[in-house]
Protein backbone atom coordinates (compact mmCIF):
# COMPACT_ATOMS: atom_id res chain seq x y z
CA UNK A 1 0.00 0.00 0.00
CA UNK A 2 2.96 2.32 0.65
CA UNK A 3 4.13 1.74 -2.91
CA UNK A 4 0.67 2.58 -4.19
CA UNK A 5 0.57 5.79 -2.16
CA UNK A 6 4.00 6.83 -3.43
CA UNK A 7 2.88 6.24 -7.01
CA UNK A 8 -0.32 8.21 -6.43
CA UNK A 9 1.72 11.14 -5.09
CA UNK A 10 4.04 10.91 -8.09
CA UNK A 11 1.13 10.89 -10.55
CA UNK A 12 -0.57 13.78 -8.74
CA UNK A 13 2.65 15.76 -8.94
CA UNK A 14 2.87 15.07 -12.66
CA UNK A 15 -0.76 16.16 -13.17
CA UNK A 16 -0.05 19.36 -11.22
CA UNK A 17 2.98 20.11 -13.40
CA UNK A 18 0.93 19.52 -16.56
CA UNK A 19 -1.82 21.78 -15.22
CA UNK A 20 0.64 24.61 -14.50
CA UNK A 21 2.15 24.23 -18.00
CA UNK A 22 -1.28 24.32 -19.66
CA UNK A 23 -2.27 27.35 -17.58
CA UNK A 24 0.95 29.18 -18.44
CA UNK A 25 0.75 28.59 -22.20
CA UNK A 26 -2.97 29.42 -22.23
CA UNK A 27 -2.62 32.75 -20.42
CA UNK A 28 0.74 34.05 -21.61
CA UNK A 29 -0.41 35.83 -24.79
CA UNK A 30 -3.82 37.32 -23.92
CA UNK A 31 -3.73 37.33 -20.13
CA UNK A 32 -6.01 40.32 -19.50
CA UNK A 33 -8.65 39.38 -22.08
CA UNK A 34 -8.76 35.75 -20.92
CA UNK A 35 -9.03 36.75 -17.25
CA UNK A 36 -11.82 39.16 -18.20
CA UNK A 37 -13.73 36.33 -19.93
CA UNK A 38 -13.15 34.01 -16.98
CA UNK A 39 -14.40 36.62 -14.51
CA UNK A 40 -17.70 37.03 -16.38
CA UNK A 41 -18.79 33.39 -16.31
CA UNK A 42 -22.54 32.78 -15.95
CA UNK A 43 -22.68 30.63 -12.81
CA UNK A 44 -26.08 29.06 -13.53
CA UNK A 45 -24.99 27.76 -16.94
CA UNK A 46 -21.72 26.59 -15.41
CA UNK A 47 -23.59 24.63 -12.75
CA UNK A 48 -25.68 22.97 -15.49
CA UNK A 49 -22.46 21.89 -17.20
CA UNK A 50 -21.23 20.37 -13.94
CA UNK A 51 -24.58 18.60 -13.48
CA UNK A 52 -24.24 17.07 -16.97
CA UNK A 53 -20.78 15.73 -16.13
CA UNK A 54 -21.99 14.13 -12.92
CA UNK A 55 -25.02 12.69 -14.72
CA UNK A 56 -22.46 10.95 -16.89
CA UNK A 57 -20.89 9.41 -13.77
CA UNK A 58 -24.35 8.49 -12.46
CA UNK A 59 -25.10 6.32 -15.50
CA UNK A 60 -21.74 4.59 -15.10
CA UNK A 61 -22.68 3.94 -11.47
CA UNK A 62 -26.00 2.46 -12.63
CA UNK A 63 -24.11 0.17 -15.01
CA UNK A 64 -21.78 -1.02 -12.26
CA UNK A 65 -24.74 -1.60 -9.94
CA UNK A 66 -26.74 -3.62 -12.51
CA UNK A 67 -23.73 -5.85 -13.13
CA UNK A 68 -22.61 -5.99 -9.50
CA UNK A 69 -25.98 -6.90 -8.02
CA UNK A 70 -25.77 -10.20 -9.93
CA UNK A 71 -22.64 -10.97 -7.88
CA UNK A 72 -23.98 -9.60 -4.57
CA UNK A 73 -27.71 -8.99 -4.17
CA UNK A 74 -27.11 -6.80 -1.11
CA UNK A 75 -25.12 -4.32 -3.17
CA UNK A 76 -25.98 -0.65 -2.62
CA UNK A 77 -26.66 1.66 -5.57
CA UNK A 78 -25.26 4.63 -3.65
CA UNK A 79 -21.98 2.75 -3.08
CA UNK A 80 -21.69 2.00 -6.79
CA UNK A 81 -22.28 5.66 -7.62
CA UNK A 82 -19.50 6.50 -5.16
CA UNK A 83 -17.24 4.02 -6.97
CA UNK A 84 -18.10 5.71 -10.28
CA UNK A 85 -17.13 9.06 -8.71
CA UNK A 86 -13.84 7.68 -7.39
CA UNK A 87 -12.91 6.16 -10.76
CA UNK A 88 -12.05 9.52 -12.46
CA UNK A 89 -9.50 10.21 -9.72
CA UNK A 90 -7.40 7.09 -10.31
CA UNK A 91 -8.03 7.08 -14.05
CA UNK A 92 -7.32 10.81 -14.31
CA UNK A 93 -3.89 10.70 -12.64
CA UNK A 94 -2.52 7.63 -14.43
CA UNK A 95 -1.28 7.37 -18.03
CA UNK A 96 -3.99 6.09 -20.42
CA UNK A 97 -6.35 5.75 -17.38
CA UNK A 98 -4.68 2.44 -16.48
CA UNK A 99 -5.20 2.95 -12.75
CA UNK A 100 -8.99 3.23 -12.81
CA UNK A 101 -9.93 -0.39 -13.41
CA UNK A 102 -7.56 -1.90 -10.84
CA UNK A 103 -8.68 0.37 -8.05
CA UNK A 104 -12.34 -0.11 -8.98
CA UNK A 105 -11.93 -3.88 -8.55
CA UNK A 106 -10.34 -3.13 -5.17
CA UNK A 107 -13.35 -1.03 -4.11
CA UNK A 108 -15.81 -3.64 -5.42
CA UNK A 109 -14.06 -6.20 -3.19
CA UNK A 110 -14.84 -3.99 -0.20
CA UNK A 111 -18.50 -4.08 -1.28
CA UNK A 112 -18.61 -7.87 -1.12
CA UNK A 113 -17.66 -8.76 -4.70
CA UNK A 114 -14.74 -11.14 -5.18
CA UNK A 115 -11.71 -10.13 -7.23
CA UNK A 116 -12.82 -12.60 -9.89
CA UNK A 117 -16.32 -11.13 -9.93
CA UNK A 118 -14.92 -7.59 -10.02
CA UNK A 119 -12.68 -8.49 -12.96
CA UNK A 120 -15.66 -9.97 -14.79
CA UNK A 121 -17.66 -6.78 -14.16
CA UNK A 122 -14.78 -4.68 -15.50
CA UNK A 123 -14.61 -6.76 -18.66
CA UNK A 124 -18.37 -6.45 -19.21
CA UNK A 125 -18.11 -2.67 -18.70
CA UNK A 126 -15.23 -2.57 -21.18
CA UNK A 127 -17.29 -4.34 -23.85
CA UNK A 128 -20.35 -2.15 -23.20
CA UNK A 129 -18.29 1.05 -23.24
CA UNK A 130 -16.42 0.19 -26.44
CA UNK A 131 -19.64 -0.65 -28.30
CA UNK A 132 -21.27 2.57 -27.06
CA UNK A 133 -18.20 4.70 -27.80
CA UNK A 134 -17.71 3.37 -31.34
CA UNK A 135 -21.43 3.83 -32.10
CA UNK A 136 -21.47 7.39 -30.71
CA UNK A 137 -18.30 8.37 -32.55
CA UNK A 138 -19.67 6.94 -35.80
CA UNK A 139 -22.86 8.97 -35.37
CA UNK A 140 -20.79 12.12 -34.76
CA UNK A 141 -18.72 11.57 -37.91
CA UNK A 142 -21.94 11.10 -39.94
CA UNK A 143 -23.44 14.29 -38.44
CA UNK A 144 -20.30 16.21 -39.29
CA UNK A 145 -20.53 14.96 -42.88
CA UNK A 146 -23.78 16.91 -43.18
CA UNK A 147 -22.86 19.95 -41.07
CA UNK A 148 -19.18 20.33 -41.97
CA UNK A 149 -18.48 22.15 -38.69
CA UNK A 150 -15.20 20.24 -38.29
CA UNK A 151 -13.08 21.12 -41.30
CA UNK A 152 -11.49 18.08 -42.91
CA UNK A 153 -7.70 18.02 -42.63
CA UNK A 154 -4.94 15.42 -42.58
CA UNK A 155 -4.50 15.94 -38.82
CA UNK A 156 -8.20 15.51 -37.99
CA UNK A 157 -8.64 12.62 -40.41
CA UNK A 158 -5.56 10.75 -39.17
CA UNK A 159 -6.42 11.24 -35.47
CA UNK A 160 -10.06 10.16 -35.86
CA UNK A 161 -9.18 7.21 -38.10
CA UNK A 162 -6.54 6.03 -35.64
CA UNK A 163 -9.07 6.34 -32.81
CA UNK A 164 -11.54 4.13 -34.67
CA UNK A 165 -8.84 1.59 -35.53
CA UNK A 166 -7.64 1.29 -31.94
CA UNK A 167 -11.16 0.94 -30.50
CA UNK A 168 -12.22 -1.54 -33.18
CA UNK A 169 -9.06 -3.59 -32.61
CA UNK A 170 -9.63 -3.57 -28.85
CA UNK A 171 -13.24 -4.72 -29.21
CA UNK A 172 -13.23 -6.77 -32.40
CA UNK A 173 -9.77 -8.17 -31.74
CA UNK A 174 -10.92 -9.37 -28.32
CA UNK A 175 -13.79 -11.35 -29.87
CA UNK A 176 -11.68 -12.59 -32.80
CA UNK A 177 -8.75 -13.79 -30.71
CA UNK A 178 -11.00 -15.29 -28.02
CA UNK A 179 -13.11 -17.36 -30.40
CA UNK A 180 -10.56 -18.20 -33.12
CA UNK A 181 -8.10 -20.77 -31.78
CA UNK A 182 -5.68 -20.43 -34.71
CA UNK A 183 -5.32 -16.66 -34.27
CA UNK A 184 -5.10 -17.04 -30.50
CA UNK A 185 -2.31 -19.65 -30.75
CA UNK A 186 -0.48 -17.60 -33.39
CA UNK A 187 -0.45 -14.48 -31.20
CA UNK A 188 0.45 -16.32 -28.00
CA UNK A 189 3.28 -18.21 -29.68
CA UNK A 190 4.67 -16.79 -32.93
CA UNK A 191 3.53 -13.21 -32.28
CA UNK A 192 5.01 -13.01 -28.78
CA UNK A 193 8.23 -14.75 -29.94
CA UNK A 194 8.72 -12.19 -32.72
CA UNK A 195 8.14 -9.26 -30.35
CA UNK A 196 10.53 -10.85 -27.87
CA UNK A 197 13.28 -11.24 -30.48
CA UNK A 198 13.09 -7.57 -31.47
CA UNK A 199 13.25 -6.61 -27.77
CA UNK A 200 9.72 -5.11 -27.55
CA UNK A 201 8.74 -7.73 -24.94
CA UNK A 202 11.27 -8.52 -22.22
CA UNK A 203 9.42 -11.34 -20.41
CA UNK A 204 7.48 -13.36 -23.04
CA UNK A 205 6.08 -15.94 -20.61
CA UNK A 206 4.59 -13.32 -18.30
CA UNK A 207 3.22 -11.44 -21.32
CA UNK A 208 1.55 -14.64 -22.59
CA UNK A 209 -0.01 -15.20 -19.17
CA UNK A 210 -1.42 -11.65 -19.15
CA UNK A 211 -2.90 -12.05 -22.63
CA UNK A 212 -4.37 -15.43 -21.74
CA UNK A 213 -5.89 -14.00 -18.53
CA UNK A 214 -7.37 -11.08 -20.47
CA UNK A 215 -8.93 -13.44 -23.05
CA UNK A 216 -10.41 -15.70 -20.36
CA UNK A 217 -11.97 -12.67 -18.61
CA UNK A 218 -13.13 -11.27 -21.96
CA UNK A 219 -14.83 -14.59 -22.80
CA UNK A 220 -16.55 -14.75 -19.42
CA UNK A 221 -17.72 -11.14 -19.69
CA UNK A 222 -19.06 -11.61 -23.22
CA UNK A 223 -20.93 -14.79 -22.27
CA UNK A 224 -22.47 -13.12 -19.21
CA UNK A 225 -23.79 -10.23 -21.33
CA UNK A 226 -25.04 -12.62 -24.03
CA UNK A 227 -27.15 -14.54 -21.52
CA UNK A 228 -29.26 -11.49 -20.63
CA UNK A 229 -29.93 -9.50 -23.81
CA UNK A 230 -32.52 -7.29 -22.13
CA UNK A 231 -29.96 -6.20 -19.55
CA UNK A 232 -27.36 -5.79 -22.30
CA UNK A 233 -29.64 -3.39 -24.21
CA UNK A 234 -30.41 -1.39 -21.07
CA UNK A 235 -26.73 -1.07 -20.18
CA UNK A 236 -25.85 0.04 -23.71
CA UNK A 237 -28.40 2.85 -23.29
CA UNK A 238 -26.82 3.78 -19.92
CA UNK A 239 -23.35 3.93 -21.50
CA UNK A 240 -24.51 5.96 -24.49
CA UNK A 241 -26.21 8.41 -22.11
CA UNK A 242 -23.02 8.61 -20.04
CA UNK A 243 -20.96 9.48 -23.12
CA UNK A 244 -23.67 11.87 -24.36
CA UNK A 245 -23.85 13.91 -21.14
CA UNK A 246 -20.07 14.15 -20.88
CA UNK A 247 -19.83 15.50 -24.44
CA UNK A 248 -22.92 17.75 -24.36
CA UNK A 249 -21.56 19.46 -21.22
CA UNK A 250 -19.67 21.63 -23.73
CA UNK A 251 -22.98 23.38 -24.56
CA UNK A 252 -23.88 24.88 -21.13
CA UNK A 253 -20.18 25.67 -20.60
CA UNK A 254 -20.22 27.64 -23.87
CA UNK A 255 -23.32 29.50 -22.71
CA UNK A 256 -21.61 30.18 -19.37
CA UNK A 257 -18.83 31.83 -21.39
CA UNK A 258 -21.41 33.82 -23.42
CA UNK A 259 -20.55 31.92 -26.60
CA UNK A 260 -23.79 31.89 -28.59
CA UNK A 261 -22.61 31.85 -32.22
CA UNK A 262 -22.28 28.03 -32.23
CA UNK A 263 -25.43 25.91 -31.90
CA UNK A 264 -25.86 22.98 -29.53
CA UNK A 265 -25.57 20.39 -32.33
CA UNK A 266 -22.29 21.79 -33.62
CA UNK A 267 -20.92 22.13 -30.08
CA UNK A 268 -21.70 18.46 -29.51
CA UNK A 269 -19.83 17.49 -32.69
CA UNK A 270 -16.82 19.70 -31.89
CA UNK A 271 -16.53 18.41 -28.31
CA UNK A 272 -16.87 14.81 -29.51
CA UNK A 273 -14.12 15.32 -32.07
CA UNK A 274 -11.90 16.86 -29.39
CA UNK A 275 -12.29 13.70 -27.30
CA UNK A 276 -11.76 11.40 -30.29
CA UNK A 277 -8.58 13.17 -31.32
CA UNK A 278 -6.92 13.19 -27.90
CA UNK A 279 -7.89 9.82 -26.40
CA UNK A 280 -4.83 8.07 -27.81
CA UNK A 281 -2.37 10.29 -25.92
CA UNK A 282 -0.96 8.50 -22.85
CA UNK A 283 -0.57 11.50 -20.50
CA UNK A 284 -2.84 11.52 -17.41
CA UNK A 285 -6.23 12.85 -18.43
CA UNK A 286 -4.84 13.34 -21.98
CA UNK A 287 -3.40 16.59 -20.62
CA UNK A 288 -1.80 18.71 -23.27
CA UNK A 289 -3.46 16.86 -26.13
CA UNK A 290 -7.02 17.61 -24.94
CA UNK A 291 -6.30 21.33 -24.70
CA UNK A 292 -4.49 21.44 -28.06
CA UNK A 293 -7.24 19.55 -29.92
CA UNK A 294 -9.93 21.74 -28.39
CA UNK A 295 -8.15 24.94 -29.41
CA UNK A 296 -7.40 23.52 -32.88
CA UNK A 297 -11.05 22.68 -33.54
CA UNK A 298 -12.48 25.98 -32.29
CA UNK A 299 -9.91 28.23 -34.00
CA UNK A 300 -11.71 30.50 -36.47
CA UNK A 301 -15.11 29.87 -34.89
CA UNK A 302 -14.70 32.19 -31.87
CA UNK A 303 -12.05 34.81 -30.89
CA UNK A 304 -8.71 33.51 -29.62
CA UNK A 305 -9.09 34.83 -26.06
CA UNK A 306 -12.61 33.33 -26.01
CA UNK A 307 -11.24 29.93 -27.08
CA UNK A 308 -8.62 29.92 -24.34
CA UNK A 309 -11.10 30.89 -21.61
CA UNK A 310 -13.66 28.38 -22.91
CA UNK A 311 -11.06 25.60 -23.05
CA UNK A 312 -9.91 26.27 -19.47
CA UNK A 313 -13.46 26.13 -18.09
CA UNK A 314 -14.27 23.07 -20.22
CA UNK A 315 -11.25 21.22 -18.81
CA UNK A 316 -12.09 22.40 -15.30
CA UNK A 317 -15.62 21.00 -15.51
CA UNK A 318 -14.95 17.78 -17.44
CA UNK A 319 -11.59 16.78 -15.94
CA UNK A 320 -10.39 18.66 -12.86
CA UNK A 321 -13.67 18.84 -10.92
CA UNK A 322 -14.36 15.07 -11.33
CA UNK A 323 -10.69 14.43 -10.45
CA UNK A 324 -10.86 16.41 -7.21
CA UNK A 325 -14.31 15.03 -6.36
CA UNK A 326 -13.04 11.48 -6.85
CA UNK A 327 -10.09 12.14 -4.56
CA UNK A 328 -12.35 13.55 -1.83
CA UNK A 329 -14.82 10.63 -2.10
CA UNK A 330 -11.88 8.18 -1.97
CA UNK A 331 -10.58 9.79 1.26
CA UNK A 332 -14.03 9.70 2.85
CA UNK A 333 -14.44 6.06 1.78
CA UNK A 334 -11.06 5.13 3.32
CA UNK A 335 -11.79 6.89 6.61
CA UNK A 336 -15.16 5.16 6.85
CA UNK A 337 -13.53 1.80 6.11
CA UNK A 338 -10.91 2.31 8.83
CA UNK A 339 -13.59 3.41 11.32
CA UNK A 340 -15.70 0.33 10.53
CA UNK A 341 -12.67 -1.93 11.04
CA UNK A 342 -11.97 -0.31 14.41
CA UNK A 343 -15.59 -0.71 15.50
CA UNK A 344 -15.57 -4.30 14.22
CA UNK A 345 -12.58 -5.16 16.39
Amino acid sequence: MKMQKSKIKMYLGFVLVLFVCVLFFSLKDNFKDIIYNLSHVNILWLILGIVFVFLSKYFIGLTTYELGVKENKKLSLSRMIQVSLIYPFYAGITPSSIGGEGFEIFYLKQCGISYGGGTNIQMQKFILYEISLISTNLLVVILNFFTGIVVDSSFVGSAVTLNFIVNLVLLGGGFLITYNKWIKNFILNSGVNILSKIKIIKEPDKFRDKIDEFLVNFDEGAKTLHKDRKLFSKLIIYNVLSIFFLIIAAWPIARAMHIEEIGIGNLFILAAYAKMMCLLVVTPGNSGAAEYCFIYLFTGLIPEDGIMAYMLIWRLVTYYIPLVTGGVVAMVWERRRVREEVIGT
